[in-house]
């Protein structure tokens, strides 16, 4: 397979993932933390994640309260701190991290000043919502600008010089615009106006005319390397107009799926195209490569268990102090082959649900075929940070730092937002310190001792039904002579044999078990391997051989089992142990049932409060789903899978976490949100209308239950029918007839158009003329086209209309009444 290289410019060093419109900033920060630090700020709906990172960075990560994870995100980079923002006009909040780079430059304290008033010159809905920044190039300092929103216009008073302003706007699937331009301002008021008819656009295609556009980021790099641009941009062009300012550079980074691709029809390839101009630019920014002239590899991203959807996301490194992930949604498991810019390096992460990401290192191909690579395979399980920064000795103080807690074993490293964490040093029988983190730092005696570190890990989420519990119960020896690592043990896995939901068959799944100790040289050993089938209540032997530096095992996995767990014991000749337990280490061929452990119950699960919902071919949808959770120490954590099909390999599913609200000491009131983004991309066969079920499960607060309750509501999604009528002539003789004619359509999920519904029983209706109410006249059957046609004696002055009622999968209808005129 081919490996990422671990990059310590951009590798995560804490995985969670959220991304902000579709993307994910990068920046580096001047001082590491061990965990993510979200916060959200008191007027804001926008919930905001800082990932600190090795080197200096963060990684700037925002969920958007309405759930839309493709609109265009502006961000400026200067002086030593990044900003972003929504582009579409939304609430949320800027968000702002420090990168890292040099501090701004001080300016010298000016004199006299000038009003410069900056005009946008743009028809579009979009404008009022614009992000404008502005430089003075003379000096590349960073000007404020007062930028009021709703209007197309802002104001700086500045000082005589020379200066470059930048606008950005545009909302999501609609174009996108970032507008620059160079001016003076001299010994007066002045009005600097960007006009959006100067824009020239801006594309990376590629020679295969099946594919289009599915996110961008374009961007201008300064020559003291702030940066100013925007990323996200679902399905829409870009379009800019570029200052001659000697020194700028314009990048852009775009992705390209196979037009019409769907989650049941995903696309069977990915471009990830990078390109740069230099000033002066050419006439032309838009770019076409030849497929042939790419680099080609194939990606794999395996599901937990389950099917589910997630984000594959890129960013190229082009050596600046920021960038943005652009994001491909996909539902897991998936394949897909990859063209990308060769000789680019590019750094990637894979995203599960709404808290799981795993970092994918960095990557330079050549042009020409590359070696595979697959993601996410189990166990998944704790592994080293990947810039060996972990557990640590000062010569008073032992610094934990095992937040790797959830890689995979292609040695993608990442931690499970939604995890619950706690970690415990002690000496001998005397606790030192807890944590719900997987860090701390304990002070410690300078004379060397033996310790006991402990850490355990637990998950419940809809996106993942594995490695639900990892515990790491290591003992090592210590002295504040010895500072550096830790010598902790560890423990490589692998597996073959699981499929690409990390699921068992018939054939045994063969285990290879790697230990090593951190720092020292000391011989390690695999002591014990254990395996069980009922999440850890019971226990067996699982006999291992010797292979080069560890050991390997086969299992024939029961036809009943619908979990495996392991537990793996390793000595080293330092006297130094670990114990690790992964429960359900991967899936077995069989389905899990229903669970409650710990006395946690669910009730009263209402989903879209009992209604259908009703889905044309087009637009975005809310489903909330409501329900009470209980358990005698009260609900820690819930959430909802809304799924269709079969459970562990459904073709819709949709998870969303719950927000609890206590109503007592045991019991709380949740609630769980589904946003369909895209019901055009998301829902997008026929076979999906009707029935689907709710699983829903919770926790505890005191973390000894759980409970899973896989059908514990339903909802009907139906297709959205549409009606016609049309009576003639008009006027008409009494006594003759009326031809009442229409058609009847309905929603194609799988075409994206509205087709015929053919063969189906609709009701005329008729309203006389000075009467009260409709009365039934016949029922008529569509033909093969969705046609209706009858005819009836002209009486009196009526409306006729033409009446379907609902069926599994389609919704009611009545069309809108014609008149006729009968004398």
């Amino acid at each position: 397979m081919a490996r990422r290289p671990r990059s310590g410019l951009r590798s995560f060093g804490v995985g969670t993932a959220v991304l902000l419109g579709g993307s994910l900033l990068v920046a580096p920060v001047a001082a590491h933390a061990d965990t993510p630090r979200t916060a959200t700020p008191a007027a804001a709906t926008d919930e905001i994640t800082l990932v600190p990172e090795t080197g200096g960075r963060t990684a700037i990560q925002v969920t958007p309260a309405s759930g839309e994870p493709t609109a265009p995100v502006g961000f400026v980079s200067t002086g030593g701190t990044v900003r972003a923002e929504r582009l579409d006009g939304s609430s949320g909040p800027e968000v702002t991290a420090k990168t890292g780079a040099p501090a701004a430059r001080t300016s010298v304290a000016a004199g006299t000043t000038y009003r410069t008033t900056i005009r946008i010159d743009s028809q579009s809905n979009a404008a009022p919502s614009k992000s404008i920044h502005l430089w003075n190039i003379d000096t590349w300092t960073y000007a404020a600008v007062d930028n009021p929103n709703g209007t197309l216009y802002a104001t700086a008073d500045l000082p005589p010089g020379n200066y470059l302003v930048a606008a950005m706007y545009g909302w999501s699937g609609s174009n996108t615009y970032l507008l620059s331009r160079s001016f003076t301002v001299k010994d007066r008021t002045q009005t600097v106006a960007l006009a959006e008819s100067a824009t020239r656009e801006v594309a990376l295609k590629a020679d295969d005319p099946t594919a289009q556009n599915s996110a961008n980021a374009v961007w201008l790099s300064m020559p003291n390397g702030d940066l100013v641009g925007f990323s996200g941009g679902y399905a829409a062009r870009t379009f800019v107009s570029t200052a001659a300012v000697t020194g700028v550079v314009l990048r852009a980074h775009q992705l390209l799926t196979k037009s019409g691709s769907t989650t049941l029809r995903p696309s069977p390839y990915r471009y990830d195209l990078t390109q740069s101009w230099a000033h002066p630019f050419p006439a032309s920014l838009v770019s076409t490569v030849k497929t042939a002239s790419l680099a080609k590899t194939t990606t794999t991203l395996r599901a937990q268990g389950v099917n589910t959807t997630g984000w594959y996301a890129t960013v190229p490194n082009v050596g600046e102090w920021t960038g943005a992930y652009l994001s491909t949604p996909v539902r897991l498991p998936a394949t897909f082959t990859e063209y990308v810019t060769p000789g680019i390096e590019v750094d990637g992460i894979a995203r599960y649900g709404t808290g799981y990401i795993l970092s994918l290192g960095s990557r330079t191909l050549p042009a020409g075929a590359s070696a595979d690579t697959t993601v996410g395979s189990a166990p998944v399980a704790p592994a080293r940070r990947p810039w060996r920064d972990d557990s640590r000795r000062t010569p008073d103080q032992i610094h934990v730092n095992e937040n790797m807690i959830h890689t995979d074993t292609d040695g993608n490293t990442g931690l499970d937002q939604a995890a619950k964490v706690s970690t415990t040093l002690r000496a001998g029988d005397r606790v030192l310190a807890t944590a719900d983190t997987p860090g701390m730092v304990v002070d410690v005696p300078a004379g060397e001792q033996a310790y006991h570190l402990e850490q355990t890990a637990t998950r419940r989420v809809g996106w993942s039904q594995l490695s639900t519990s990892i515990h790491s119960d290591w003992t090592f020896a210590s002295a504040g002579t010895s500072t550096g690592l830790l010598p902790l043990i560890d423990l490589a896995f692998s597996a073959s044999g699981l499929d690409q939901r990390n699921r068992a068959g018939t054939a045994p799944v063969n285990l290879t078990v790697v230990p090593s100790t951190r720092r020292t040289a000391a011989a390690t050993t695999i002591e014990t391997i254990e395996w069980s089938a009922d999440d850890g209540a019971t226990w067996a032997d699982l006999p291992f051989t010797a292979s080069g530096a560890g050991v390997t095992a086969s299992l024939a996995v029961p036809s009943t089992a619908a979990f495996v767990s392991l537990r793996v014991t390793a000595r080293n000749a330092d006297g130094g142990a670990l114990t690790r337990t992964v429960l359900r280490s991967f899936a077995g061929p069989a389905t899990a049932g229903d669970q409650a452990t710990g006395d946690v119950t669910i009730s009263n699960v209402k989903v879209n409060g009992g209604r259908p919902l009703n889905l044309g071919t087009s637009g975005t949808a809310w489903v909330t789903t409501t329900f009470t959770a209980s358990a005698p120490s009260g609900i820690d954590r819930a959430g909802l899978a809304l799924w269709h099909g079969a459970y562990n390999a459904p073709d819709g599913r949709e998870t969303a976490t719950a927000t609890c609200t206590p109503v007592s000491a045991t019991t709380a009131n949740c609630s769980a949100s589904v946003y369909l983004w895209d019901v055009r991309y998301l829902i997008s066969g026929n076979a999906l209308a009707g029935a689907w079920q709710a699983a829903v499960w919770a926790t505890a607060k005191d973390g000894s239950g759980y409970a899973e309750r896989q059908r514990a509501g339903s909802l009907v999604m139906k297709r959205v029918t549409r009606l016609t009528t049309n009576a003639t002539p008009e006027p008409v003789k009494k006594g003759k007839k009326i031809t009442v004619s229409g058609v009847l359509t309905r929603a194609d999920w799988s075409t994206g158009a509205y087709g015929p519904y053919a063969y189906r029983t609709v009701l005329l209706q008729r309203f006389k003329r000075g009467g009260t109410a409709w009365t039934n006249v016949k029922y008529v059957r569509t033909d093969a086209y969705g046609r209706l046609s009858t005819t009836v004696k002209a009486t009196a002055d009526s409306s006729y209309r033409y009446v379907y009622f609902t069926d599994a999968t389609s919704t009611a209808v009545v069309s809108v009444s014609d008149y006729v005129d009968v004398r």
